[in-house]
Formats: structure tokens, C-alpha cells, sequence
């Protein structure tokens, strides 16, 4: 078996410490706090970065204070994590936004046909629905109509009941009446 310098020993001992259930409850707490759930796109990433956000704050903790006290080093490490996630999440909504928000599936369409005019009208009208349309429900849109997945897959998809998604769809279709009165 390898030697390990002092700063491995100290990194497995921080993985060592974040894996274990009571230490792992406070990055889902933090990432609760930060409204980020199992369903989100951002999910897994989110956990991936807090988890070595944590093995760093650990180690800063451990060098700043000496040997660790469970319950200090959970509390110091709750806002440390809250505060990098916060930052990380900022982050990351800044380079999404500078994203176009057409699907693949409409690009490859525009490359693929020629621009008519009854495409041009398609996509300004999904472009107008998407710009009404909470996150939940570009989501829900992106799943039945690109994806050609059925409520209930959508439902496991997403990590929610079918009547809920039921009840998106009806708002779906209550924006759809409201803000495109000339296709009804």
C-alpha cells in the first residue's frame, strides 16, 4: 500500500466523513435551502460540486481549527456550502442563459427544410409559448412533444404524480387560450 502524504490522508479522510449519512443530510439540506430537488436538471451536478465543496471546506476547517468537532464542522460547513452552491448555481444560470433556447430538435428542423412560412409562424409560436412558460412547464413541453414520452413517463421523469402534471397541462392549455387566441 502507497504512502500518503499528509493533505491525501487528510482528503480521504473528508470523503470519509462527508459519506457518512448524518454528514451527507447537510449538503441535501443546503441544496433544499437552495430549492434545488431531486427532479431539477441542475440536481446531480449540484451534488457532485457540493460534495467537493465539502471535502474542501473540511480540510479548511481541519487546518483553521485542528482536530474536528462533528457537530462544529457540520454547522461551519452548512453555511460554507450554502454560500460556494449559491455561487456555483449563479454561475451556472449565467453561462445557461447565454444559450439559445431552441431545443435540437427545432434547430435540426430549420437546417433540414426549407424556412416557409407556415415554419416561420411554428416557430415563433412555440418561441412565444416558451417565453409564457414556467421552468416546470418548458420541462413538461420538452418531454411530450421532443422526447414523445406519455404523461405517466414524463411523470417518472420528473419525480412527480401524473395528476400533477395533469394540472400542468391544463394551465398549458389555459396559456395557450390567453395568449393565442388566433389559433382557437
Amino acid at each position: 500500500m502507497p504512502i500518503l502524504n499528509e493533505d491525501e490522508q487528510l482528503t480521504q479522510q473528508a470523503f470519509a466523513f462527508i459519506t457518512h449519512e448524518s454528514n451527507n443530510r447537510v449538503l441535501y439540506g443546503v441544496l433544499k435551502r437552495l430549492n434545488v430537488r431531486h427532479g431539477d436538471p441542475n440536481f446531480d451536478d449540484a451534488v457532485s460540486e457540493g460534495r467537493l465543496i465539502y471535502v474542501a471546506v473540511f480540510k479548511d476547517y481541519v487546518n483553521a481549527f485542528g482536530d474536528h468537532d462533528a457537530d462544529a464542522l457540520r454547522r461551519y460547513a452548512y453555511q460554507r456550502l450554502y454560500w460556494r452552491l449559491l455561487d456555483w448555481l449563479r454561475a451556472s444560470t449565467r453561462r445557461l442563459s447565454h444559450q439559445s433556447e431552441l431545443s435540437d430538435a427545432v434547430v435540426n428542423q430549420l437546417q433540414n427544410t426549407e424556412a416557409t412560412a407556415i415554419n416561420i409562424e411554428t416557430h415563433d409560436f412555440i418561441n412565444r409559448l416558451i417565453a409564457t412558460c414556467t421552468p416546470t412547464e418548458k420541462n413538461l413541453l420538452s418531454l411530450l412533444l421532443d422526447e414523445e414520452m406519455t404523461i405517466s413517463q414524463a411523470a417518472k421523469s420528473l419525480h412527480v404524480s401524473r395528476p400533477t402534471l395533469y394540472k400542468h397541462r391544463e394551465r398549458l392549455a389555459a396559456k395557450l387560450q390567453t395568449h393565442f387566441p388566433e389559433f382557437f
